[in-house]
């Protein structure tokens, strides 16, 4: 069956939606202070809890029409596989009562119309379809996004509506109670649209983090994108609370604390898609900031082959996570991508019979197949203490956010030597600084000899636009630096242009230039050793190391970046 066929539905939709709730609330798709607000908000509007939770962002699309197809026992819109085909006059009614009840019909025949609905369970207004039509009804559940963008599509020469009175009730009840504990009026609501207006232009710049940061006389708003802060917004400071309070609801913070940085974590849904965010707020003299790290999973491919690492970067880290055991390293500063790096070797164990662990600060991605633990040093469960626990429940495969102290590295070192796989992540310069990184914290270099496996370090540089990048000749510079590198001297140099494409920029995106070598029987010599870091460098690169600089080059050469960019990543 294509739909539920409202006139046969027997169990009251009531009853459905209850049931509806306490299926949310059993898998723990909603969160249970989320929960009340919704429903402290469905009172207030008369709008479905399940409804209300969708617009606040806690519900995705996904879920909404999941949990919709499973309380009417039908099955959910798909636009692409079945578009809207009828036309509203046909039928007797008009487009408006239609866009109001956020339904699309999809087809008529046999006495009976298919429509698309955002609430299966809108007894009201399937009741109406049934009288205005005269025919039976089947309904599916449509995910809101798809619903709106089909919808446009197929009515578009229909002049746009204001919105119906309920919906505006909705948007004004969402935002005073998510600010009622902090503001009130007209600024508490102003402060969480201006919340959701960074947060869609952060998702549709391809943004990583959204920094508000109160100053004297205003609130400025800026984006991080492809690795630079560039301005959003600069509006009045008495908005400055009323935002930062709003994030701070959203996430699950202390409204009450200003004085004392929080840390917290919540999800948005921005066109049907659910992201994660990071939220971190600190105390300034001019009120409190905030930043919020985006963890857009689909923007990211969690797999090797997708990082856009060189195919030798890319085959030897591959090799390493196969290791039986021994330590695996991934270097580079904050922002480099460790962490998708290290969550790329991750994914390469799913399916595997490997037990493996994960000890986090913060978790940022979930993984079925791994057990993760996130560090909550106020409670004493610190990367160390958490290393110690992980040795006693038999793992295959540890995973260490980060080596942070003499502790980390020492109980890191001997689940190594003991017949573990440990990947982790250390701040050093390069590849080959990881070995003196650990032993400037207390390892011993025959203790580093006997468990490191490989290492690898990493950058993030700009991605150059295709539609309007532009080849001319190199300067003396990148002659230098190329040759600096071991690199033939290029004759040409791609540049930056900017075009609309890429909003005159002339950058999109991201590339990541890399490094990683395997630890073969001289090189660990060389550790166990202490030589010198010529020799290291003499003995990496009989073993197959290419440098960063060298891997960028290429990448220059392929159009993927300009050799400034590499320059500005290896020498800054």
């Amino acid at each position: 069956m294509a739909g539920m066929d409202v006139m046969q539905a027997g169990i009251p939709a009531r009853q459905r939606r209850a049931d509806l709730l306490a299926d949310l609330r059993a898998q723990a798709l909603v969160d249970a202070s989320v929960l009340s607000r919704a429903q402290l908000i469905s009172g207030r509007t008369g709008q479905a809890v399940e409804q209300v939770l969708n617009q606040l962002g806690a519900l995705s699309d996904d879920d909404l029409a999941q949990a919709y197809a499973q309380a009417c026992a039908c099955e959910i819109w798909d636009p692409e596989v079945q578009p809207i085909g009828v036309d509203p006059r046909v039928l007797g009614i008009t487009v408006e009562f239609l866009r109001r009840a956020r339904i699309a019909p999809i087809a008529d025949a046999d006495g009976v119309l298919t429509c698309a609905a955002c609430d299966p369970l809108d007894e009201e207004a399937l009741s109406g379809l049934v009288f205005a039509t005269g025919r039976r009804i089947a309904v599916m559940a449509a995910r809101p996004a798809d619903w709106s963008r089909a919808f446009d599509l197929a009515f578009s020469e229909v002049e746009s509506q204001p919105a119906a009175p309920d919906e505006r009730r909705l948007e004004r009840e969402i935002d005073q109670v998510a600010d009622s504990s902090a503001a009130s009026g007209s600024s508490a609501g102003a402060g969480a649209r201006l919340v959701s207006a960074a947060f869609e232009a952060a998702i549709a710049a391809a943004a990583s983090d959204i920094h508000f940061e109160p100053r004297r006389h205003d609130l400025k708003i800026r984006l991080r994108v492809d690795g630079r802060l560039v301005d959003f917004q600069t509006v009045s400071a008495d908005l400055a609370a009323p935002a930062v309070s709003r994030v701070k609801v959203i996430a699950n913070l202390d409204l009450g604390e200003r004085r004392l940085p929080q840390d917290g974590r919540t999800t948005f849904v921005i066109a049907g898609r659910q992201v994660d965010v990071r939220v971190a707020t600190s105390p300034t003299v001019f009120g409190e900031s905030a930043v919020l790290r985006i963890l857009d999973r689909t923007s990211v491919p969690l797999d090797l082959d997708g990082l856009g690492l060189s195919p030798a970067v890319a085959d030897t880290l591959r090799k390493a996570a196969k290791a039986p055991h021994g330590m695996v390293l991934v270097t580079g500063p904050t922002g480099s991508g460790k962490t998708t790096s290290l969550y790329a070797l991750l994914q390469t164990f799913a399916g595997s019979p490997k037990k493996v662990l994960s000890i986090e600060d913060p978790v940022e991605y979930h993984f079925d197949h791994v057990s993760q633990t996130q560090v909550a040093p106020q409670l004493g469960l610190t990367f160390a203490k958490a290393l110690r626990s992980f040795l006693r429940q038999d793992p295959d495969v540890i995973l260490v956010g980060e080596i942070r102290d003499p502790e980390t590295a020492a109980v890191a070192v001997q689940a190594a030597m003991t017949g573990h796989l440990v990947l982790a992540s250390v701040h050093a310069n390069d590849a080959l600084a990881v070995a003196p990184r650990l032993k400037d914290m207390g390892i011993e270099p025959y203790q580093l000899a006997a468990g490191f496996r490989g290492a690898a370090a990493q950058r993030l540089v700009r991605r150059l636009c295709p539609e309007c990048r532009r080849l001319r000749q190199a300067n003396e510079a990148e002659i230098r630096f190329a040759t600096a590198a071991g690199a033939p001297p290029p004759t040409d140099a791609y540049e930056a242009v900017g075009c609309p494409v890429c909003k005159h920029l002339g950058f999109r995106g991201r590339v990541a230039i890399a490094e990683a070598f395997l630890a073969d029987e001289a090189l660990l010599r060389g550790i166990a050793d202490s030589v010198g870091r010529g020799e290291m460098e003499a003995i990496a690169r009989r073993a197959g190391l290419k440098t960063m600089a060298a891997d960028g080059i290429d990448k220059a050469a392929l159009g993927l970046t300009t050799i400034e960019e590499i320059m500005a990543a290896v020498d800054g």
